[in-house]
């Protein structure tokens, strides 16, 4: 594969400049899990499983997870997202067509029922509204004021939305697509947003990668986004003038998954979207120094990590996987507070990093 001895060369531990000072996991999805946030305070994470439920965890100190079981969705729960300034706020979403607003206090929900089964949810940075986009490939506007749709824009044919963000100025949405017959298949479509004229407009399209873009994330700056395409590759971009600058991740070789920006911009993490009965691939996380895409740490992982995210003020990540196959060992997991090994459970786990050589 593609920057294998490269990659463990590059990574090695006298060049990686943080390690793992802690790892918890938390128990109590069944199924693979599809989405994973931290609240604006940082005192709790939320994940959406394909196990019809979304779960919250108070995660204290990183070692004891106290969790909530949300269950009013009836399909799987394919994203969730919080408000960016109410900690108590949760938007998730499902393929049973709904979204859902969450007061976590009493934990209860809003529904927001759509035409279509939704798979991406992003707060807008204002809190004030919500994007999604559906297996239709149409991308809607939710006016939280209001709890209705104000805008659409519908996909050509045979292009498909894989993940959308908001810039953090939140005037547009860039979309990390795909097209389903073209040499060049990889797109990021910046799409303009009027929310007092209710309007969706395409402004721009920039080819990101020959194959298929799977995710994008934005930097906390809006400085830089980064895109991960299905033949292995991620790369930063400038978000001012759409250049690529760098690639970012370079130790990952399957089709790129999910990834993130710590807090501070310094870092971002990367993890691959492996096929559950490929035994061979490596199950790991790559988390890069932005400012010249070195790895700054590699994260082994016991079940596929299907989707990461950064704690909003520390370095800390989380991260959410696939069920357990037959060949994962979880010997090491034994002493976790739930008892660890149950194969039936599946894991979300918490990394601190420290620098090295302390602090």
């Amino acid at each position: 594969g593609r920057g294998g001895e490269r990659g463990g060369l590059r990574g090695s531990d006298f060049t990686m400049t943080l390690t793992k000072k802690d790892e918890v996991m938390l128990t109590g999805h069944t199924k693979v899990i599809q989405d994973i946030g931290w609240s604006c305070d940082g005192k709790r994470l939320a994940t959406a499983s394909g196990d019809t439920s979304a779960r919250v965890w108070t995660v204290d100190t990183h070692r004891e997870g106290r969790e909530l079981e949300l269950k009013d969705h009836t399909q799987s729960v394919e994203g969730v997202s919080w408000h960016p300034k109410q900690a108590d706020t949760l938007a998730s979403i499902s393929t049973d067509k709904n979204i859902r607003i969450w007061d976590i206090r009493t934990k209860k929900s809003v529904p927001i029922l759509t035409p279509e089964e939704i798979i991406n949810v992003c707060y807008s940075p204002s809190g004030n509204h919500i994007a999604i986009s559906d297996k239709n490939e149409t991308v809607r506007l939710l006016d939280c004021r209001k709890n209705k749709i104000i805008a659409t824009y519908a996909l050509p044919a045979s292009f498909w939305v894989n993940e959308l963000v908001w810039t953090q100025t939140g005037e547009a949405l860039l979309l990390a697509n795909g097209r389903q017959s073209s040499l060049e298949k990889g797109l990021v479509d910046i799409v303009k947003v009027d929310t007092t004229a209710g309007e969706l407009t395409p402004v721009h399209s920039v080819v990101s990668a020959a194959a298929n873009c799977m995710c994008i994330t934005i930097a906390p700056s809006n400085q830089y986004f980064a895109t991960g395409s299905y033949d292995g590759i991620s790369c930063l971009w400038d978000t001012a003038n759409l250049t690529c600058l760098r690639p970012c991740c370079t130790t990952l070789e399957e089709p790129i998954g999910s990834l993130a920006f710590s807090h501070d911009g310094t870092y971002i993490a990367g993890s691959c979207d492996i096929e559950p009965r490929n035994t061979t691939a490596r199950k790991v996380i790559d988390v890069s120094e932005v400012s010249n895409g070195e790895t700054a740490a590699r994260v082994d992982c016991k079940a596929i990590p299907r989707k990461i995210s950064w704690h909003p003020s520390q370095h800390v990540l989380a991260y959410g996987c696939e069920k357990y196959s037959k060949d994962d060992d979880l010997g090491r997991y034994d002493s976790s507070r739930s008892g660890g090994g149950s194969r039936s459970e599946v894991p979300v786990v918490v990394v601190t990093f420290q620098h090295r050589g302390g602090g």
